[in-house]
């Protein structure tokens, strides 16, 4: 079973991915922020993320730095309701981290499925 971190700092967007992805037979791990998500790193071990960027203390571009280089197995798929957000280009680099960028609200769950299967896959 695949365990995959939604890392969200609403709680509505979390518990929605959460349902889908336990719907689809995942093991879900849930971070409010961050700090939460790097302390949940050092017991969890997801295969990949869910990364929201606009998150109190630690910013989700802060936190994938961090976590690649605590976890070199963890993938990490961005998603953002930020109309202004890039990717900025260190993470755009990254083997590690998705190309496709989800933006908020995510309509088409299986889509963003497939996304993290694949990136899981490409940074094995």
């Amino acid at each position: 079973m695949n365990t995959i971190l939604i890392l969200d700092d609403e709680y509505v967007v979390r518990q929605s991915f959460a349902d889908y992805f336990e719907d689809s037979l995942w093991r879900v791990v849930q971070a409010e922020t961050a700090e939460q998500a790097l302390d949940l790193l050092e017991t969890e071990q997801p295969e990949v993320a869910i990364v929201d960027i606009r998150l109190p203390g630690i910013d989700g571009d802060e936190f994938i730095r961090e976590a690649i280089s605590r976890k070199k197995q963890l993938a990490f798929v961005i998603c953002s309701g930020s109309p202004s957000y890039g990717v900025p280009s260190d993470l755009q680099q990254q083997m590690k981290v998705s190309e496709h960028f989800f933006r908020k609200p995510v309509t088409n769950f299986q889509e963003l499925e497939q996304d993290a299967l694949r990136i899981m896959k490409k940074s094995a």
